[in-house]
C-alpha cells in the first residue's frame, strides 16, 4: 500500500531522481531508457489500469490539496488517483515542491502530480495476439507531428479500431504531446512503428485490404466497404501517400 511506504521528500533541483525524470521530456532521455512521464491525475489512473509498470511518482502537496504540515502525507494523492494504493513497495514515491515538479512537468500549469512508467513495446506478433487477428486497423504514413499521432490513436480506440501502425513516421508515442491528445489511448492500443516495407509485408502476408485515403479520390470514404480485414491507410499532412501506397 502507498500509504505504508517510506514518501521522500525532495527539494533540491539536483536531486539524481529530479534529474534523470526530467531527461525523459526529451525524445532521447526516453529513448535511451525505455520510460515516459505521464502527467495529470487522468493519465497516470489510465497508465495503471493499462497495466504499464510504475517506476516512480511525484507530486506536490500544495497544488493536489495535501497539507502543508506534513509535506509527506499521501492521503490526498491516493484520494486522486486510488489505483496507487495497489503500487508494490519497488515503486518511488517523491514529495516535491512546486518548483520542482515544474521542471519535471510539460504542461505550463501542471496538476500536480506525475509518474514515470516503463513504455511498452508491441510487436506485430503482439498485435496478433492482441486482436486476435486483423479487422479495422490505421497506418499512419510519415508522421511527423506528436498531437496528430495521439489524436489518431484516439480516434482508432473510439472507432473500435484494434492497432494502429506508424509506417516511416519521426514521432514518439511517448511524446507528452501524443500522450494529451490521445487521452491515453496509447496506454491501451497496440502501436507499431516500423519501415513502409515491413508493415505492407505484414498486412499482405495476413491478408488485409489497403484503404488509400486521399483528399483526390473518387469515392467517398463513408461509400467504402470497410467489412472484413481492413488497413485504413493515411499520409501526412503535407505530403500525403507516398506512391507504394496507391493502388
Amino acid at each position: 500500500m502507498v500509504r505504508m511506504l517510506r514518501v521522500q521528500r525532495l527539494t533540491s533541483p539536483t536531486n539524481r531522481h529530479i534529474e534523470s525524470t526530467a531527461r525523459l521530456r526529451r525524445q532521447r532521455g526516453r529513448r535511451e531508457t525505455g520510460l515516459f512521464i505521464a502527467e495529470g491525475v487522468r493519465e497516470v489512473t489510465r497508465a495503471m489500469q493499462a497495466g504499464l509498470k510504475l517506476r516512480d511518482v511525484f507530486f506536490c502537496p500544495t497544488l493536489i490539496g495535501g497539507s502543508d504540515d506534513d509535506p509527506t502525507d499521501v492521503g490526498a494523492l491516493t484520494g486522486l488517483v486510488p489505483a496507487l494504493e495497489n503500487a508494490t513497495e519497488s515503486v518511488g514515491v517523491f514529495s516535491v515542491t512546486d518548483r520542482l515538479l515544474t521542471k519535471l512537468a510539460y504542461r505550463d500549469e501542471p496538476e500536480g502530480v506525475l509518474a514515470v512508467f516503463e513504455q511498452r513495446v508491441w510487436s506485430f506478433e503482439d498485435v496478433l495476439d492482441a486482436t486476435h487477428g486483423p479487422s479495422l486497423w490505421l497506418v499512419a504514413v510519415g508522421t511527423t507531428k506528436p498531437g496528430n499521432l495521439g489524436a489518431m490513436a484516439r480516434s482508432v480506440a473510439a472507432a473500435g479500431g484494434q492497432a494502429l501502425f506508424v509506417a516511416d513516421g519521426v514521432v514518439d508515442i511517448y511524446n507528452p504531446n501524443a500522450i494529451r491528445a490521445s487521452t491515453g489511448a496509447v496506454f491501451e492500443l497496440p502501436i507499431v512503428a516500423d519501415a513502409t516495407a515491413d508493415v505492407r509485408a505484414f498486412l499482405i502476408e495476413h491478408d488485409v485490404t489497403f484503404i488509400a485515403a486521399s483528399p483526390d479520390a473518387p469515392t467517398r470514404y463513408a461509400d467504402v466497404d470497410m467489412t472484413g480485414p481492413v488497413a485504413l491507410v493515411l499520409g501526412a499532412e503535407d505530403t500525403g501517400l507516398p506512391a507504394v501506397w496507391s493502388p
